[in-house]
């Protein structure tokens, strides 16, 4: 029973998420509205609310940067626990048995925290720990791989704000220049 209350509440975090997904879409076409209409008709008003909307954004993504940073331990011992659950329950999930075999095949590694010895509670070693791996913990390799790749996803994020401060810029200059009577 407890396996379909978990299945469930995975359903419903990808439902929000898609739900997310979607209000994140509409309010970056009305914030590219208001950037269009505004450039167009010339008004400061519609300009102003489109700065200020790219800055929370930017506020916002920059606020997720350095919580990431802060929280990088705690998101370690997350893929730790993650593992652990994974392997503890390797005999009678076919899911964790799927995820534990590729992960053991993938990084070269054996259980989650311990290598072999994870396994004890279990029958048997799996067949994805390779005799030679038995003492390689897959913590530390799974966990080194997904910093690794956050260095992309930090990379990307680097990306939008620089074209979030051009935005900002480019609609603080043509505000002003439109107070100024500058364009005709």
């Amino acid at each position: 029973m407890a396996k379909y209350v978990n299945q469930a509440e995975e359903i419903n975090v990808f439902y929000t998420l898609a739900y997310v997904l979607m209000a994140i879409g509409v309010v970056i076409m009305v914030i590219g509205f208001l950037g269009c209409c505004g450039a167009i008709r010339e008004s400061q008003c519609m300009l102003g609310a489109f700065f200020i909307m790219l800055f929370i954004i930017f506020t916002i993504l920059l606020g997720f940067g350095i919580y990431a940073v802060v929280e990088k331990d705690t998101m370690k011992d997350a893929v730790g626990n993650m593992l652990d659950r994974a392997v503890r329950d390797y005999d009678s999930d076919s899911d964790s048995r799927k995820f534990m075999d590729n992960i053991q095949e993938e990084f070269g590694c054996c259980g989650s925290r311990n290598g072999a010895q994870d396994y004890k509670e279990t029958v048997h070693v799996p067949d994805s720990c390779q005799p030679e791996n038995r003492d390689e913990a897959c913590d530390k390799r799974f966990f080194a791989w997904i910093a690794e790749h956050l260095t992309i996803v930090a990379g990307i994020a680097i990306a939008i704000a620089i074209v979030l401060i051009l935005g900002m810029i480019f609609s603080m200059v043509l505000c002003c220049a439109l107070r100024d009577g500058a364009v005709a």
